[in-house]
């Protein structure tokens, strides 16, 4: 054979292989069961999970028996990390998985667990002047690095779901978003034309929110939910953190979409309508469904 047609098929092996090895992998670990007793925290701890059809629920248990042999665990600060951790975290982050295409967070190796509220450095920049500072944190995902959560947060979030918080969702948002190679609040679509109507109702929706928090800093001492009364429209169901930036807003409204979607739906219908042709999902007629399962 000819010399350079020979290192053209070692190229060509080397790149296929550990391709067909990943996929082989991923496969062969989605098709490990969970047990008995992970299944019952599952099912305790996603609120969604009993409302979704059986091929969800599959699919599901599959991404998170993925999750879960794929990604490490680590505890700080004294934590433990039990099964109840491991699968609160996992169910979450995979429930924006479903019904798409997916190599379950490829680029996450590492998830950082703390007991409580942590502290970590925030850096800022203002035009040529950066400046640093200690801040407390629920969680943050770091670009194609880890993500850190606080478990204390995180069982809160569960504990009182009306408040549309998810610290576990919000930053499994932003790996999603990030698997572009951008963070910038629009997560990759499998073709252009299903990310179409994406941005403007993002923005629009953005600026409303950003415009709602000018509001109130220009000396009102209403209540958000009054001022919404007051400029005649209906109250946002949105956390303000969402007016950070575009990737904040994506976020946040991540969690709306599942913890709170009658409220979003009710309150940003055209923005609940691109979360659910992103996520190829509906929360909201799940629960207004006759029965879980159903």
């Amino acid at each position: 054979m000819d010399a350079f047609l020979v290192v053209i098929l070692i190229a060509v092996l080397a790149w296929v292989v550990p391709l067909l090895w990943q996929r082989w992998r991923r496969d062969y670990l989605r098709s490990r069961p969970l047990s008995a007793k992970q299944e019952r925290i599952l099912a305790n701890r996603l609120a969604l999970f009993p409302y979704l059809p059986a091929d969800r629920q599959r699919e599901l248990k599959e991404n998170i028996s993925l999750f879960l042999r794929d990604k490490e665990f680590v505890g700080c600060n004294g934590q433990v990390i039990t099964d109840d951790i491991r699968i609160t975290i996992a169910a979450h982050a995979c429930l924006l998985l479903l019904e798409r295409p997916n190599n379950c967070y490829p680029d996450l190796k590492t998830v950082l667990v703390y007991p409580d509220a942590y502290v970590a450095r925030e850096t800022r920049h203002d035009g040529h002047v950066q400046s640093s500072h200690m801040s407390a944190r629920a969680g943050e995902a770091h670009y194609r690095g880890p993500v850190v959560l606080s478990w204390g947060d995180l069982i809160d979030g569960l504990q009182s779901p009306e408040r549309g918080h998810n610290v576990a969702i919000h930053e499994f948002a932003h790996k999603l978003d990030e698997e572009d190679g951008y963070v910038d609040g629009r997560p990759p679509f499998e073709n252009s034309a299903d990310g179409k109507t994406w941005a403007p109702v993002m923005r629009e929706a953005f600026t409303e929110l950003r415009q709602r928090i000018q509001t109130l800093h220009a000396g009102t001492e209403l209540a958000a939910s009054e001022t919404a009364v007051a400029l005649g429209e209906k109250p946002s169901v949105l956390d303000t953190y969402g007016a950070q930036s575009p990737a904040e807003f994506f976020a946040v409204v991540t969690e709306a979409f599942f913890i709170i979607p009658t409220a979003m739906e009710s309150a940003h219908p055209a923005l609940y309508r691109e979360m659910q042709k992103f996520f190829r999902t509906d929360p909201a007629a799940l629960l207004r469904g006759s029965r879980p399962g159903g």
